[in-house]
């Protein structure tokens, strides 16, 4: 409307014809016996849409041998159920959403897990009771340099093409091109590194803890400034507010939900110095690199991991109402924090091999 309302002041369109809206997605409420206003009813292989009092227009879905397993299965057992369909136009096909809905018993738990979300590394603290805490760190560094070299491309792009004579309908679909593949790589990064934390997750039986990250990009404006008293440049803000933390999160989130594992997240008052804060002593120190070393107590360690441990500690001490240094359990305060071998395993290195001839002569 408000396009519109500007073209009839510039004459380039009429006051006298409204504009219409075409909608080429839509969403659908089931129909059943308990909602008899619904339009749409789910087979399996089709849809049944209502159009009118008797008539339907039915959508035949193709269904892909992965959807089968991990979906469409479940539901003619009845584990699963339906919720509200949305179809989109694309072209002279349609895309059909289904989201499938189950109810999942929760597990009981060992003990509970803080998971501290870097750029770079995603580190997990595993406390259980009568156990000193281990240190998990997943490399997470594929998701930066996935963003660096497609901003290096598509800024390439844009100067290449800016250039006279400017091919506008070129970058534009070039740069389309390349997002769309940024995110279909930052998405698989993202979906490795979350099914390696299920799989911790559900083989320790214990609770992951994330920040609770809202508003965080505030930290990252322009007005505000970092901890030397300058403001942050315009590539380290840019770097940092194309950090996927959130969608990292939703990842974890329902796929150890669908194991029967509970998630938990710190209330937003409490985040604030997780990484800063002496888990022996209690005092505050000014982080410099990766390594965190306490003044006071001459505790050190990486800070990555203090980060992880205040957060499953802080959640802990106030699900459990009681004060920090009181709540903690004094095998979780003999802290090693070693690093264990990733969860994925490692490629086997192969040497080349010499001629057997060469190698006999050297022997001798």
């Amino acid at each position: 409307m408000r396009s519109w309302r500007k073209l009839c002041r510039r004459g380039q369109a009429d006051p006298n014809k409204l504009p219409v809206y075409v909608a080429r997605a839509m969403r659908l409420e089931l129909w059943s016996k308990e909602n008899s206003a619904g339009l749409c009813r789910f087979h399996g292989d089709a849809i049944q849409i209502r159009v009118r009092a008797g008539e339907y227009l039915w959508l035949p879905l193709l269904a892909t041998e992965h959807h089968e397993q991990a979906y469409l299965r479940d539901w003619y057992e009845g584990k699963s159920k339906v919720g509200e369909i949305s179809v989109s136009a694309f072209g002279n096909k349609a895309r059909v959403y289904v989201p499938f809905k189950r109810e999942v018993e929760l597990k009981p738990a060992e003990g509970i897990c803080g998971v501290d979300v870097n750029e770079r590394s995603l580190d997990l603290c595993i406390l259980k009771l009568n156990q000193a805490p281990r240190h998990i760190r997943l490399d997470t560094s594929k998701l930066a340099a996935i963003a660096h070299s497609m901003e290096l491309k598509q800024k390439s792009i844009q100067e290449k093409l800016d250039a006279v004579p400017q091919c506008s309908l070129q970058k534009r679909r070039l740069k389309l091109k390349y997002s769309r593949r940024r995110r279909n790589r930052t998405r698989e990064t993202l979906h490795v590194v979350s099914k390696r934390v299920t799989e911790v997750l559900t083989r320790e039986r214990v609770e992951p803890v994330f920040e609770d990250l809202t508003w965080i990009r505030r930290s990252m404006q322009r007005s505000r400034k970092s901890l030397n008293g300058k403001t942050l440049r315009r590539d380290i803000r840019r770097r940092l507010n194309q950090w996927p933390f959130r969608k990292l999160q939703f990842y974890v989130e329902y796929k150890t939900l669908r194991h029967g594992c509970q998630v938990h997240y710190l209330p937003r008052e409490q985040v604030r110095g997780t990484s800063s804060t002496c888990p022996t002593c209690g005092s505050h120190v000014k982080p410099n690199g990766h390594a965190f070393t306490c003044k006071v107590c001459r505790f050190t360690a990486d800070r990555h991991f203090i980060g992880a441990f205040n957060e499953a500690v802080r959640w802990w001490s106030a699900s459990t109402a009681k004060d920090v240094g009181s709540s903690v359990p004094p095998e979780w305060c003999q802290m090693q924090p070693s690093v264990e071998e990733p969860v994925a395993p490692v490629k086997p290195r192969i040497e080349a091999q010499r001629p057997p001839l060469l190698r006999f002569a050297t022997e001798i």
